[in-house]
């Protein structure tokens, strides 16, 4: 395969409810999913019974394995908040990679913290609304940080709505960061690809056209577990 990866065991960081790592379960991985949430993991369980389940935080990764394929996505890694517990998740990645190994996540661009959180918008799905605040600015710059408030409001049985808010604030960390801090991790950036809205890659990535950044990296085969 690119790059050179083989091997069927993937070890999935901020796993949620399971979507990310369904998809390698059908074809043929044994995996191991991680995340910080038990209700999120509860419902990876109903989801995949056969798939291991860790409650962990990506902050302090336990060794849980030597694994063929790490992998994070869903910009969970821009909630971290600097790039000291950046350099933490890569060193936990790292353990829990068998030489050779690989990783893939993805991050938040530029585009994304001018755009959709610096925006608001209001959507609606089965009868559930949905309303977006973007914080941020139009104007953001490298090594932002941004926040957003989500409103949801849920029908009742009597016709009022149920509201629950929730607040993300991310941080972006710019390409050069992210390679050298891969790098002290001996993890060997490989690719870096753009991802479109449609989540199709585009070979040369560009923070101010494409909403998200793909990486992949390489555990470097003389590098400290």
């Amino acid at each position: 395969m690119r790059h050179g990866f083989a091997g069927k065991r993937l070890l999935d960081l901020a796993c949620g409810t399971g979507n990310s790592f369904v998809p390698f379960m059908r074809r043929g991985f044994r995996v191991t999913g991680c995340d910080a949430s038990p209700a999120m993991l509860a419902q990876a369980r109903l989801k995949a019974p056969a798939a291991e389940l860790v409650r962990c935080d990506l902050r302090d990764l336990p060794t849980l394995g030597s694994f063929d394929l790490v992998t994070c996505l869903d910009d969970s890694l821009n909630h971290l908040s600097d790039e000291t517990e950046l350099a933490s998740a890569f060193a936990g990645i790292a353990r829990n990679l068998r030489a050779g190994g690989m990783v893939a996540f993805d991050l938040n661009s530029l585009l994304a913290y001018r755009t959709t959180f610096a925006t608001s918008a209001v959507s609606e799905l089965d009868a559930v609304v949905f309303a977006w605040r973007g914080l941020g600015s139009a104007n953001a710059g490298p090594g932002c940080t941004a926040e957003a408030r989500i409103d949801v409001f849920a029908p009742r049985r009597d016709g009022t709505y149920e509201r629950a808010v929730t607040h993300h604030r991310q941080r972006h960390f710019a390409r050069e960061l992210v390679v050298e801090l891969l790098a002290e991790a001996s993890l060997e950036c490989v690719a870096v690809h753009g991802v479109l809205p449609d989540a199709s890659l585009d070979v040369t990535a560009d923070e101010n056209r494409h909403p998200k950044v793909l990486y992949t990296a390489r555990r470097a085969e003389g590098g400290e577990r």
